[in-house]
């Protein structure tokens, strides 16, 4: 399909500086080279001021994913600060992502079907992706940044490692997971420095 679902290792990059109040990230393979862009569009300069001056929202947010080459990949639209889709480029959705409590979310195929979790330790730094059978075939962690960094931008950095092969949807939701996370716990912090 693309190298974004082939590499073991990714690491997703949110870059620091305006417009914080539109959601953007690079996403990289092991060695640093570039797979993926992902961004809000059509994000008008009043909701952007908005969201600066108030900070975040529970209000959705829809990001594009596309390959280093501009063909889209992905959608990720996040619903709420509970639920978050992930769709094709089309609109078709390939599953979703729940929040059941704190740091606990589901893993959803496009009918509801339970596919797998993601279990957070209890700073929602670390999250073990499990199958549906609970086995940890993944684990994503949101790395840190620095105190100015984490209090006062929306600047994030998340690595993701995935143990073994994995069908459909369960790899799309894993390798999408740090976005729908960052949109649902992280983007609310809408104050950026530059």
């Amino acid at each position: 399909m693309t190298d974004l679902f082939n590499s073991s290792v990714l690491r997703v990059d949110q870059p620091r500086g305006a417009p914080a109040a539109r959601s953007r990230y690079r996403v990289y393979d092991g060695q640093g080279t570039l797979l993926a862009t992902a961004e809000e569009r059509d994000v008008s300069v009043l909701r952007q001021t908005v969201r600066t001056a108030f900070g975040g929202s529970d209000a959705g947010r829809t990001v594009h994913v596309e390959n280093a080459q501009g063909v889209p990949l992905l959608v990720v639209e996040k619903q709420n600060a509970r639920s978050t889709r992930v769709c094709t480029p089309e609109g078709g959705q390939i599953g979703a992502l729940q929040n059941k409590k704190l740091y606990e979310y589901t893993l959803l195929d496009a009918s509801g079907g339970l596919v797998g979790r993601l279990d957070g330790n209890r700073l929602g730094r670390k999250f073990a992706a499990l199958d549906a059978y609970g086995n940890h075939v993944a684990q994503v962690e949101k790395r840190w940044k620095g105190v100015a960094t984490e209090i006062l931008t929306t600047a994030d950095r998340y690595s993701v490692e995935i143990y073994q092969p994995l069908a459909d949807p369960l790899r799309v939701l894993v390798v999408a997971a740090p976005l729908a996370i960052d949109l649902m716990l992280y983007e609310g912090k809408d104050w950026p420095i530059g």
